[in-house]
């Protein structure tokens, strides 16, 4: 079964609490993040494949899982004792909304558009459109962080 994020954070709370493993799926689209409160404090953390998804511990009660790359794997938290405290799915997911998918033969191109339309690299696109984009970002925040520096 799939849910969102949030619903499935709640959920994992509500199960935990009642000394129950949560088995849940947490769907996060990629690039953006999804908070994970337990009940009771996390002693280890495992992510199946750190290359799909994060895990960022704020605290020995709060996670937050980032979305890195489309796929699924799992996250496994244990607490005192070794008491599984959450065993679940994660599921790395596309935010589509604003976005416009451009493909010129088998040459793809994303726009996130919202108003206006601007390049937005993602997995998938061509490899000149995106190293294009993503030459253009880096150049941009090294310039903006030289500035800030006063450099």
């Amino acid at each position: 079964m799939r849910v969102n994020w949030v619903k499935a954070a709640a959920l994992a709370v509500a199960f935990m609490g009642a000394g129950v493993a949560q088995a849940q799926d947490i769907v996060v689209p990629i690039d953006m993040a999804a908070p994970v409160r337990l009940v009771a404090p996390a002693e280890g953390i495992a992510i199946g494949n750190p290359a799909i998804a994060g895990v960022s511990v704020q605290n020995d009660t709060l996670l937050f899982i980032t979305g890195r790359s489309y796929g699924a794997t799992n996250l496994v938290v244990v607490g005192r004792g070794g008491r599984t405290l959450f065993n679940g799915r994660i599921i790395v997911t596309s935010d589509d909304s604003g976005v416009v998918t451009l493909t010129r033969g088998s040459e793809t191109l994303r726009l996130a558009c919202a108003p206006q339309c601007r390049p937005r690299p993602d997995i998938g696109d061509s490899t000149a459109a995106f190293d294009a984009v993503t030459n253009q970002i880096t150049t941009r925040a090294s310039v903006a962080g030289a500035s800030r520096t006063g450099n």
